[in-house]
């Protein structure tokens, strides 16, 4: 019985064992899933802590653990969100998408909006996972905040957009090739560049493109060297063959592993301005050279006239001696190619000026007969000795008095009428002048030069105006000249706003038709009178002190020796340059300076500005001789303070008239300002019966007609705004506002015209021109003084006008 009990016994004690070693297995079993399950916790709270994602574990929409950032994310505390259900982090309008999107089983993310604690919205990325957590089945739900992801995607697309508007609108053209070269995407402008369709373009190599393979060659191995080149030149070609000059910048393309997979560029064509820069270098050496021959011609002109100056006043002396016939013909030989000669060099200046465009012409007025007489004067010889007959017949209806340029309508008509007596051996010359048209203000005159001399082939005709032209070579060494005489009389007919034609015929002569359009003039304007040479000698000029300032000595012999045929009691003394001139004019009070321009030490320019502002000998008269006939030297001679010049070889005859005209006593009153009027008619009542009247109303009288009304109403303008104008121009003056006085001076010349101060037009005009161009500027004080004290005498005289015309 007991054997039983005993097995029964041993069969429970093994049950114990067994059951004893089950429950400690489970126990490690259990202790072993406690420590995976707290090492797995703590993992996932040091992960969640650096996690930039949001991290929830949740089951069934109980939330079981989050981590720190989905609190940072959400701006909740742990207790907080652990209240939450997982649809309350989505925004409420998105909850529905949100369901859906969720509820596909083919994806296990998707993108939607989620909601702050302060109710901010933020885009977001949402994953799913289920995963087991502590023995039970749970799910991870990972939200990762797009914010700057969808900021960074918007940039990228306005920076794509960005630059396919680049692309697509630039007016370089842009290309993206491979590493052979083959063509991968050009844009608009490239197209429009080369002149091919799209697909033409991205079915080629952009060698096709070089004018010189070699060219594409080198670029290529600068892109490998350098990775990049920038502004290469190049000569690309067109479709069509053209070549253009461009400049080409292009970098490498490469792939991940840094390997250079082609090229990307930009394509500029410079071809026009290659143009314009190789346009501004020859401009460069064009104006280079001009100035180059100017400076020549000045110093030809200079080095010249200086000797001529010497040879034809040393013989136009000689032959006022005793010669013998033999003697007389030598001496007049010598004159008369010395005459010859200057006509040679005057025709080759006058050509480069009016090539140069620097000829200017002269506004003034001047008697037309008394030109035309002179014509007839200076060939009465000439035809006499060649047997011609010379016609000048002259419309009786021509007006007296004409605005223009004296000087150049002389030289115009001397050119015709010279070669008409040169190419004529028998016959006659005529010179018919007619009034062509008229009006009020303005005289068409035609001037007709004919011959019957040899006559011009009419193939030959159009071209008898060409520069260096002959009808024929053996012309030239049987006439002579240059070849410019019907250049520069075409050319000065043209600056002028006239016409000129030819009718000819070989064998029967030939006739030039000048039509030029002149201004009516009013005749008291001119000057009193212009002296003959046989009235220089019965008119001397007088007891005059002069100084010739002049460093050459036979030009000093031939200008002493010819004024003083002109008056026994002219006392004249020598100074050598500037600088004696200057001690000598501190020591002694001279009538008149004849001054030199080109001298050593101090040259005329200098003297001139050194008497007029260190001496203040601002009325003593200064007459420029000047050597020098290129643009601008007359015209900076008055600018400079001189008050007239005369070109070397002077004219006997132009000499005196012009030392005539700065030697005549004639009473002159300063005026300082408009108050000084007072002064003038108090002046004027002393000496009533010598004042001369400075203003001529001849050409204001014409105008209105006969009009008392109208004169009245123009004295009362001019009266009121003449001193306004000089006080206006004053005004610039020293504010130094040159357009503004260039506008006032331009304005002010018809006020000029109409008062007839003749002599003033010049100096107002000088005005404009030196504000134009902003020249000589110091002494265009000194002509808004000179205007200032004229334009008041002339105001007053104005207003004894008007108080007549108001009595009447």
């Amino acid at each position: 019985m007991l054997a039983p009990l005993a097995a029964e016994l041993e069969y429970l004690k093994e049950e114990y064992r067994l059951l004893k070693q089950e429950n400690e297995a489970l126990y490690r079993q259990m202790v072993e899933v406690e420590k995976k399950s707290l090492e797995q916790e703590i993992k996932f709270n040091q992960l969640s802590k650096a996690s930039f994602e949001g991290v929830i574990i949740y089951k069934e929409d109980r939330i079981i653990l989050v981590n720190h950032t989905l609190c940072r994310l959400f701006d909740f505390d742990i207790d907080e969100i652990k209240q939450l259900k997982i649809i309350d982090f989505i925004a409420p309008e998105h909850r529905k998408e949100a369901l859906a999107l969720a509820e596909q089983s083919d994806k296990d993310w998707f993108e939607t909006v989620c909601i702050k604690s302060d109710g901010t919205h933020f885009p977001a990325r949402i994953r799913r996972k289920f995963i087991p957590h502590q023995g039970v089945d749970a799910s991870v739900m990972v939200i990762t905040d797009l914010t700057n992801d969808k900021r960074v995607e918007q940039e990228l697309i306005q920076s794509e957009l960005l630059y396919q508007k680049l692309f697509e609108e630039s007016r370089d053209a842009i290309y993206i090739s491979g590493v052979r070269g083959e063509l991968l995407e050009v844009n608009p402008a490239a197209l429009e560049l080369f002149g091919y369709t799209r697909e033409e373009m991205l079915s080629m190599n952009a060698q096709r493109l070089y004018a010189n393979p070699r060219e594409r060659e080198k670029f290529r191995q600068a892109m490998q060297k350098h990775g990049s080149v920038s502004n290469y030149e190049v000569l690309l070609v067109k479709k069509d063959g053209t070549e253009m000059h461009c400049l080409l910048s292009s970098t490498t393309r490469r792939n991940a592993q840094m390997e250079i997979i082609g090229y990307q560029g930009i394509i500029r064509d410079i071809t026009e301005r290659k143009r314009t820069d190789e346009l501004v270098r020859a401009k460069a050496l064009a104006e280079r050279s001009a100035v180059m021959k100017a400076q020549f011609l000045a110093n030809m002109s200079h080095e010249i006239r200086t000797p001529m100056n010497a040879v034809m006043g040393m013989t136009h002396l000689l032959q006022d001696t005793h010669l013998s016939t033999e003697q007389k013909r030598y001496v007049n030989g010598i004159y008369s190619a010395s005459e010859h000669l200057l006509v040679l060099i005057n025709d080759i200046l006058d050509f480069s000026k009016i090539e140069a465009g620097k000829l200017q012409l002269e506004s003034i007025e001047f008697s037309l007969r008394e030109v035309l007489s002179n014509i007839a004067d200076t060939f009465k010889f000439k035809v006499r000795e060649k047997k011609l007959d010379f016609i000048v017949n002259i419309d009786e209806q021509l007006p007296h008095v004409i605005i223009g340029d004296p000087t150049r309508l002389t030289q115009i008509l001397l050119n015709l009428v010279s070669n008409a007596v040169k190419f004529t051996e028998k016959g006659k010359v005529q010179l018919d002048v007619r009034l062509f048209t008229e009006d009020k203000l303005n005289a068409t005159i035609a001037f007709a030069v004919a011959d019957t001399g040899i006559g011009i082939e009419q193939d030959k005709i159009d071209f008898i105006f060409d520069s260096f032209s002959q009808v024929n070579r053996s012309d030239t060494r049987l006439y002579g000249g240059t070849g410019l005489g019907l250049t520069i009389t075409k050319k000065l007919i043209e600056m002028q706003g006239g016409t000129i034609s030819l009718k000819s015929k070989l064998g029967e002569g030939s006739t030039f038709l000048v039509v030029l359009k002149f201004e009516k003039g009013a005749a008291g304007n001119l000057a009193n009178h212009k002296y003959t040479l046989s009235e220089m000698a019965a008119n001397p000029l007088g007891r005059l002190r002069l100084l010739v300032v002049e460093d050459n000595e036979l030009n000093r012999v031939v200008t002493t020796d010819t004024i003083k045929k002109w008056g026994k009691d002219i006392v004249i003394d020598i100074a050598e340059n500037g600088e004696e001139a200057v001690k000598k004019i501190r020591q002694t009070n001279y009538d008149l300076i004849l001054m030199d321009v080109q001298m050593p030490k101090m040259n005329g320019y200098e003297a001139t500005q050194y008497i007029r502002k260190t001496l203040h000998k601002t009325d003593l008269p200064i007459l420029a001789m000047t050597a020098y006939a290129t643009t601008g030297e007359a015209e900076k001679t008055i600018t400079s303070g001189m008050n007239d010049y005369i070109s070397k070889p002077f004219d006997p005859k132009k000499l005196y008239q012009k030392i005539a005209k700065l030697t005549s006593k004639k009473e002159i009153v300063h005026l300082d300002s408009p108050d000084d009027m007072e002064k003038i008619s108090e002046k004027r009542n002393e000496k009533a019966e010598t004042y001369e009247h400075i203003t001529n109303l001849t050409f204001l009288e014409e105008s209105v007609a006969g009009d008392v009304e109208l004169k009245t109403k123009m004295l009362e303008i001019m009266i009121n705004e003449t001193p306004e104008e000089i006080a206006l121009m004053e005004k610039y003056y020293r504010e130094k506002n040159w357009e503004r006085l260039r506008a006032v001076a331009h304005k002010f010349k018809s006020s000029v015209v109409y008062m007839g101060l003749s002599g003033l037009k010049e100096v107002v005009q000088n005005i404009q021109l030196n504000a134009e161009k902003h020249e000589n500027l110091d002494t265009t004080e000194n002509m808004i003084a000179e205007v200032k004290h004229t334009c008041l005498l002339a105001v007053q005289e104005m207003q004894e006008e008007l108080k007549k015309l108001k009595k009447t």
